[in-house]
C-alpha cells in the first residue's frame, strides 16, 4: 500500500516537472522568433545603408560595393525594373556566404 504522503510528493513533483517543461518548450519556441527578428533587422539595416538616396530601392551603382549581390543583380531583380526591392535584396542577402 503506498503512502498517502508519499503519493502527493510524487503527485506536486510531476506538477512542478509539467511545469518546468512547458516554461522550457515556450522559452524554446520565443528563441527562433526574437532571431527572426534580429536577422529581419539587420537585414533592414544593411539596406538602409547601401540605399544611399533613400529611395528605399537599390540601383546597380548602390550595390557595387556588395560584390556578391552586384554579381546576382540581374537574376536578384525578379520584375526587372532595375533596382532591388527589399524582398528582392534579401534573396541575395541571406544567400550571401
Amino acid at each position: 500500500m503506498t503512502c498517502p504522503r508519499h503519493a502527493l510528493a510524487r503527485t506536486a513533483l510531476a506538477l512542478v516537472l509539467a511545469a518546468l517543461a512547458g516554461a522550457c518548450a515556450a522559452q524554446a519556441a520565443a528563441a527562433p522568433a526574437a532571431s527572426d527578428a534580429r536577422a529581419r533587422s539587420a537585414l533592414e539595416a544593411a539596406f538602409t545603408r547601401f540605399d544611399t538616396n533613400g529611395d528605399n530601392k537599390l540601383s546597380p551603382d548602390e550595390v557595387a560595393r556588395l560584390p556578391v549581390i552586384a554579381a546576382k543583380f540581374a537574376e536578384l531583380d525578379k520584375n526587372k525594373d532595375g533596382f532591388l526591392s527589399l524582398d528582392e535584396f534579401a534573396v541575395g542577402y541571406y544567400a550571401a556566404p
